[in-house]
């Protein structure tokens, strides 16, 4: 299997046309998008079982605020939809070799990279924790990608990896890393977050 790694406007831009199937990571509270949703019918042609779209909010933690982050359920979907892409079930006339699933979330950064490496770390299969790793960041020139570690927790718990993916991440990605600690800080002390994003807005909002 082949991921291929997308941002919204990316998808709009008709990066995802080639693709055997996609997934559309929203957020939870997103409106409509019309241009999203053209580009998406025209890279799947229409057909419906080719798309999985889910909504979940790029957090680390289950919620805070108004922002809802992804359930396990919704992870195991992600991952139950890419072996029917394998098997070619719902898609395809049989198997197809090295299917091209893209995904795409807001940026292209962290929801998608952790879905990709979900699918990935299924395709190889256990025990190759670390080439699922190293094949998600082998492209990543500009060092971009920081998978969201609450999608990572799900993927290690649905595919029984007692945390290993996490591990090789951690070990193979300081960026990766930097964000998990983001959120562990944050999950320690929810209100000292909140209390500087809003000294943080405050200050942009002031003339210069």
């Amino acid at each position: 299997m082949r991921v291929r790694i997308l941002s919204r406007a990316d998808v709009e831009l008709g990066r995802a046309a080639d693709a055997e199937a996609v997934i559309s990571i929203r957020g939870s509270a997103d409106g409509d998008e019309p241009e999203l949703d053209l580009a998406l019918a025209q890279a799947t042609k229409g057909e419906s079982a080719r798309l999985l779209r889910l909504r979940f909010d790029d957090i680390g933690m289950t919620a805070i605020g108004t922002f809802v982050g992804p359930s396990i359920d919704q992870i195991q979907q992600a991952i139950d939809f890419g072996r029917r892409v394998i098997r070619g079930r719902d898609f395809f006339d049989g198997p197809v070799d090295d299917p091209l699933v893209a995904i795409h979330c807001e940026q292209g950064r962290s929801r998608s990279s952790a879905i990709a490496l979900g699918l990935l770390a299924d395709a190889l299969g256990a025990g190759r924790e670390r080439q699922a790793v190293n094949t998600l960041l082998r492209d990543d020139i500009e060092v971009r990608l920081h998978p969201n570690p609450l999608i990572v927790s799900h993927i290690d718990a649905c595919l029984f990896r007692y945390g290993r993916l996490d591990a090789a991440l951690v070990e193979l990605s300081p960026r990766y890393g930097r964000w998990k600690q983001l959120w562990l800080d944050i999950q320690a002390d929810p209100d000292a977050y909140h209390e500087k994003v809003r000294q943080a807005l405050g200050k942009r909002s002031q003339p210069r």
